[in-house]
């Protein structure tokens, strides 16, 4: 079936015990988990599984854990023949949409994210991020621009649920403005970076090296981009995505009003968690949203999705 599209989670859809059950459940995942331990660190599957908490709540451990459990489930998807019509990748899941859509293989992957990960590091801003309630993006939007330093919108969640980051004097400048200026709630997020900010745009510049000397192949799958919502169909539009997605923001309503524009529905959440699901139905409250976290997650989506029976 490609009457779909596959949504794929960033870092904020981790928690302790995920893919555990995929792991012991299918082969296949096993062995990809082996292949990140591998590759990155022999304790990744243990973290997953068992914690603790604020060790799978690091940066980039929580980007990679989801990365791994999106492409098992990628992988689980396609075996029993379904595929989707688009892709949509939320913030770091862009890695899992590049692989799942055949532009990487699943170490190259590994390597773009740990790559990312070293230049952020050598940005030496205090930043940080935060996330506000009941007010719109162009009032936070206003609000930014009445605080001294760097604080800007960096991911819309959905109308009413807006990400911002920035040098955290701002950030908190900023917050506290918010909650007088009505929202409903206004609260910092647990990131080490100010991501999807122009903080790091010279982690951008750092990381498109990298991309201009690691082979890509084109998509078989359009991938939607979260900076402006039109499908990349090629290398070069994946690459340049890439190469700015530190920097840019996410604009996920965005993202989701073009898949219902193309009747790509249902949506299958691609990885652990529901947590883009929850968005989705606060930006179209008629969309469907299919999990896969877990084997009965995943069992139920086939059977909505007509995949195969062999299970």
């Amino acid at each position: 079936m490609s009457g779909c599209a596959f949504l794929f989670p960033g870092q904020g859809a981790q928690y302790v015990g995920m893919g555990r059950d995929l792991v012991e459940r299918f082969p296949e995942c096993q062995q990809m988990l082996r292949r990140a331990e591998a590759h990155l660190n022999p304790a990744l599957g243990d973290i997953m599984f068992f914690g603790p908490e604020e060790r799978l709540q690091e940066d980039f451990i929580a980007q990679v854990a989801v990365y791994t459990v999106s492409c098992m489930v990628a992988d689980l998807l396609e075996a029993r023949g379904i595929s989707a019509g688009a892709f949509a990748p939320y913030s770091s899941g862009i890695y899992a949409a590049a692989y799942a859509a055949g532009v990487v293989d699943f170490e190259t992957g590994l390597t773009l994210m740990q790559e990312a990960a070293r230049c952020i590091r050598k940005e030496k801003a205090q930043a940080a991020m935060g996330v506000v309630l009941g007010l719109s993006a162009s009032e936070v939007e206003e609000l930014c621009g009445r605080v001294a330093g760097v604080v800007e919108v960096s991911i819309i969640n959905t109308r009413h649920q807006i990400i911002v980051s920035g040098e955290r004097p701002a950030v908190s400048a900023l917050l506290k403005q918010t909650v007088e200026a009505g929202a409903l709630k206004a609260d910092w997020l647990p990131a080490a970076a100010a991501y999807h900010c122009s903080l790091l745009r010279g982690a951008d510049q750092c990381l498109a090296k990298t991309f201009t000397q690691t082979p890509m192949k084109e998509p078989h799958t359009p991938i939607i981009s979260y900076i402006d919502s039109q499908a990349m169909e090629s290398a070069s539009q994946v690459k340049a995505l890439l190469s700015t997605q530190l920097e840019s923001s996410v604009r996920w309503v965005g993202v989701v009003e073009e898949l219902v524009r193309r009747e790509l529905g249902p949506m299958v959440e691609v990885g652990p968690s529901q947590i883009l699901g929850r968005s989705v139905r606060w930006i179209h409250r008629q969309a469907q949203v299919l999990p896969t976290e877990d084997s009965t997650a995943i069992r139920h989506t086939l059977k909505e999705l007509g995949g195969s029976s062999e299970y």
